[in-house]
């Protein structure tokens, strides 16, 4: 198998120190939208093969418009993801009762130079007032930062029942993106997030031994709250303001292995090391490959190893949770049959 591009990107929800990569900031808001939007460009066409995580949210009260992300990626293979309806709107989460319908897209993206990125929607045209918020990262391996428009809310809950803590509240309507990790004993109640966007209250759970990214919609003067039942709970909030220059809260460490034609790597190297006090990391992953007969895919691993005490686990995609102090990030690749 060869590979015109295999990536792996880490950025860390954390102040850090000084490193060469840069991250800069994507937002565009379609706000009291009746009809279907034409597929219409998010961001300016990158000038080279570049890496971007995209968040799309409506927030509507009818899920019939459903959104859709297009892209090409650096095979020149077009791409496409459509929004999921958030899990609020289908039943009850923590014990509390949906009012409102969003949905959301949450993408990992490769992006071919000199092609731009579309979202469009289709569904039940000038029937329902909706509002489309698109908001995302693009990461570089060199060049000026672009995160003065965001900033972050990080923290953690204890092993303990906490029916409600609000964790950031919103002075003026803006976008986020929500991450939350949770240990514990897996039981009947697991911890849950929830928000409220212009159309009114909605919650995702936080299973326990996993994680949860999820785009979010924060009407001015409401709370992002976390809930948990006798685990502990890590979460960040990332801000979208207004795309700014300059300096910001992330640090962003990359691998990348282009033009790749084994499909087992010979070593795992340390991509990151956390240092004593440990650290939250959002790993992201991706891998572009040019078509075959389908008979063999490719994949991405990742080893959290803790020095301290010698014990890893094993993760790939987005989310992997904390890292514990002394420990560093290693990854490996492997291969899968499909």
């Amino acid at each position: 198998m060869k590979h015109r591009g295999l990536l792996r990107t880490l950025f860390l929800l954390a102040v850090c120190g000084s490193v060469s990569a840069s991250v800069t900031e994507i937002r565009q808001d379609f706000f009291n939208q009746r009809y279907n939007l034409p597929a219409t460009a998010i961001m300016l066409a990158p000038t080279g093969d570049a890496s971007y995580l995209i968040s799309v949210y409506e927030s509507t009260t009818s899920c019939a418009v459903v959104p859709t992300l297009r892209w090409t990626d650096e095979n020149g293979i077009a791409r496409s993801k459509q929004g999921n309806i958030g899990p609020a709107s289908t039943g009850v989460v923590g014990g509390l009762g949906a009012e409102n319908c969003y949905l959301s897209i949450l993408a990992k993206v490769r992006v071919q130079a000199d092609t731009t990125p579309t979202v469009e929607t289709a569904g039940d045209s000038y029937r329902f007032l909706y509002s489309l918020y698109v908001f995302g990262l693009g990461f570089w391996p060199s060049g000026a930062q672009g995160q003065g428009g965001l900033s972050e809310v990080t923290g953690s809950l204890p092993v303990s029942i906490v029916p409600s803590l609000a964790v950031y509240k919103a002075p003026v309507s803006t976008s986020g993106l929500l991450i939350a990790y949770s240990t514990g004993d897996a039981g009947p109640e697991v911890p849950y997030v929830s928000w409220t966007d212009e159309n009114g209250y909605n919650s995702l759970a936080v299973p326990v031994g996993t994680s949860a990214v999820v785009p979010v919609r924060m009407a001015g003067g409401t709370k992002v709250c976390i809930h948990t039942y006798s685990d502990t709970t890590w979460y960040a909030l990332i801000v979208f303001g207004e795309p700014a220059t300059g300096s910001g809260p992330f640090g962003d460490y990359e691998a990348n292995l282009l033009d790749w034609t084994s499909a087992t790597y010979p070593i795992s190297p340390i991509l990151f090391t956390a240092g004593s006090a440990g650290a939250n990391v959002l790993l992201l992953s991706e891998v572009t490959q040019q078509a075959n007969e389908g008979t063999v895919g490719e994949g991405l691993g990742c080893l959290f190893h803790n020095d301290k005490s010698g014990g890893s686990s094993l993760c790939g995609g987005a989310g992997c949770g904390p890292l514990w102090g002394p420990s560093q990030l290693r990854f490996t690749c492997f291969r899968r049959q499909r």
